[in-house]
């Protein structure tokens, strides 16, 4: 993670609150392993406008109940890592002809986000691990992401796959056309962390946007996975600009939000596991990779301090250097005094 400017001191949706301590050094990867690691899945049960989600085959509720049961390859994966997960339900965001919050739905989206950011960090977590969980947050994802790089939303929304890997086309179209109707109202807004979750985001979005941003003040770092996580971090990142500092992605999706957004937000490079999984699924594999190497670097003895050696004196060489000046100054001396002997002795012996 690389140093930055300090986010800024407001948070979203909320009062003051502290900057970052230690200046533009803050921002550095821990050096040793984390003892505290907290999973944060957020999810919003029908939280979007009809059609986001088309040719979604696990819905969002199924997904959610799913993990607080412990069920499933994530659960049990997080579970053998030791990583307990905590899903966090947020409220719908079924805007029509307009933005997808109001005033008072935004702000109780942004206070879920700081509070559930703060309210692990005070139970002594020193990671958070943040994923989106659903089709309709990866639809807002490919919104945001369009607006924030000012291109079109088929550049953004991927080729989808049915269960078995055939090409699922009619709900790839499915999806643009919600996108295009809804952009239809929504276009021409001036850009603020606030109009992108309102407008674009949703609530979602926008409570990960408020958690990340929450750690960031706080000098906590954090793991993310998947489009919403990415675009999330985009959106923290204009309450403040060193949030992303603070965010590592270890395993990039081929989905052209990550790369996108990965690359705009000066990601580090990730672990390299090339792994095309769904949202979440990655950050216990990237846990238990960090953690290792961490305990490898901790573990390996460190090569001995070797002390430089004590340079010469400084007044040694000036010395070396005076002594043949001086030799050569006392022999110019001693052959002007033999050459105005010899004048003198001649003198006499030419006057004879």
């Amino acid at each position: 993670m690389r140093g930055s400017r300090t986010p800024s001191s407001k948070a979203p949706g909320s009062a003051a609150s502290s900057p970052p301590s230690g200046g533009p050094h803050a921002c550095r990867p821990p050096t040793r392993p984390c003892r505290s690691p907290r999973p944060r899945c957020s999810c919003s049960p029908a939280n979007t406008p009809d059609g986001w989600d088309t040719g979604d085959y696990a819905p969002v509720e199924a997904q959610a109940e799913a993990l607080e049961k412990g069920e499933g390859p994530l659960a049990e994966h997080a579970s053998r890592a030791g990583l307990p997960i905590t899903v966090v339900r947020t409220p719908a965001s079924e805007g029509v002809e307009g933005p997808l919050l109001d005033e008072t739905e935004l702000n109780e989206a942004l206070r879920l986000g700081r509070e559930t950011a703060d309210r692990a960090i005070d139970a002594g977590a020193d990671l958070l691990l943040i994923a989106g969980l659903g089709a309709g947050a990866a639809t807002a994802s490919v919104a945001v992401c369009s607006y924030i790089a000012k291109d079109d939303i088929t550049t953004y929304q991927p080729q989808l796959r049915a269960p078995g890997g055939a090409v699922h086309d009619a709900a790839w179209m499915g999806r643009i056309a919600a996108l295009r109707d809804h952009l239809a109202f929504n276009r021409g807004f001036k850009r603020s962390p606030e109009a992108l979750v309102s407008r674009l985001g949703g609530a979602q979005l926008g409570a990960m946007a408020g958690a990340i941003f929450t750690a960031a003040t706080r000098s906590t770092a954090m793991l993310i996975d998947g489009p919403a996580a990415m675009a999330a971090m985009m959106i923290a990142r204009d309450f403040g600009l060193a949030a992303p500092k603070w965010c590592y992605a270890p395993n990039r999706s081929a989905h052209p939000v990550v790369v996108k957004l990965a690359k705009q937000g000066g990601l580090a490079d990730d672990l390299g596991f090339e792994l095309d999984l769904p949202d979440a699924v990655a950050l216990p594999l990237g846990w238990d990779l960090l953690q290792t190497g961490l305990r490898l670097s901790q573990a390996l003895p460190m090569p001995a301090k070797e002390e430089p050696e004590p340079e010469p004196a400084a007044t040694e060489p000036a010395a070396a250097e005076a002594a043949p000046a001086a030799d050569e100054a006392t022999t110019t001396e001693a052959a002007e005094t033999e050459a105005t002997t010899v004048a003198e002795t001649e003198a006499p012996s030419n006057e004879a």
